[in-house]
């Protein structure tokens, strides 16, 4: 579980490549391109509101900041890219305050074969294949915001910032000057979870990274992830990815 808010931001990392299998994200965005690559199974990909169902062979293109979520199915393989766009200058400079009228693009991947692992030429190289054909078989309209489209970014970006700390909607709510229950609704609207579940979700998201790629002790990570208690992290790691955090460290 991956949420790369801050990539695109870290001017010494172009590309992250990573494979998933059976994973589901809730509402996201961040600055960076996003290329989803359905290997097997069914993915249901939900950019800005708008739900297109993804098979194998498909593709998905985010774009930056565009808020995105996706459903996987148990035996749903995929491959996940994420592009900074200095990466892709030209193009970037090109799709600027646009967006794609569909993010998927059906059958992109038959024909482009996707290295488990690539040199930053072999990313870029098909990585702007991918952009052409995006931007020959594509319609685009503006990247229009609205007072809710704007209020989900700050919501989310306050919650990577505040995530470790012991933090409420209340709190959230009077930091954007808004009513409690208006955030509430427009929350559940916008990424189909309560906050309370999102922020849990974020916790153990952050959570199964340090797990995997630290040696910190179990009751530091939780600490670092905002929990308390120890307890509460084991009951709600084993909650989201259905198997106690000692479990991760022995895969």
């Amino acid at each position: 579980m991956h949420f790369f808010q801050n990539f695109g931001l870290e001017p010494d990392i172009l590309y992250h490549q990573l494979h998933l299998t059976g994973e589901s994200f809730p509402s996201h965005f961040h600055r960076a391109y996003e290329i989803l690559v359905v290997q097997a199974g069914t993915l249901a990909l939900t950019v800005e509101e708008h739900t297109e169902q993804l098979v194998p062979g498909d593709c998905g293109f985010i774009f930056s900041n565009q808020i995105h979520s996706f459903q996987a199915q148990a035996d749903t393989e995929l491959a996940v890219l994420i592009l900074s766009p200095e990466l892709l200058p030209d193009f970037h400079q090109q799709v600027q305050q646009q967006v794609p009228l569909t993010n998927r693009l059906p059958a992109a991947a038959r024909k482009r074969q996707l290295p488990a692992a690539m040199s930053l030429f072999q990313m870029k190289a098909w990585a702007y294949d991918l952009c052409h054909h995006l931007l020959t078989t594509c319609e685009f309209k503006p990247a229009l915001t609205t007072t809710s489209g704007e209020l989900l970014p700050q919501m989310l970006s306050w919650l990577m910032a505040h995530y470790q700390e012991p933090v409420t909607l209340q709190q959230l709510a009077l930091q954007l000057n808004y009513d409690y229950k208006y955030l509430s609704k427009l929350f559940i609207q916008k990424t189909g979870m309560g906050f309370n579940d999102y922020l849990n979700y974020l916790r153990i998201s952050q959570a199964r990274d340090l797990l995997a790629n630290t040696q910190l002790a179990i009751a530091e990570i939780a600490h670092q992830c905002g929990y308390e208690s120890l307890r509460t992290f084991n009951r709600n790691y084993r909650k989201v990815c259905g198997q106690p955090p000692s479990a991760q460290r022995q895969s």
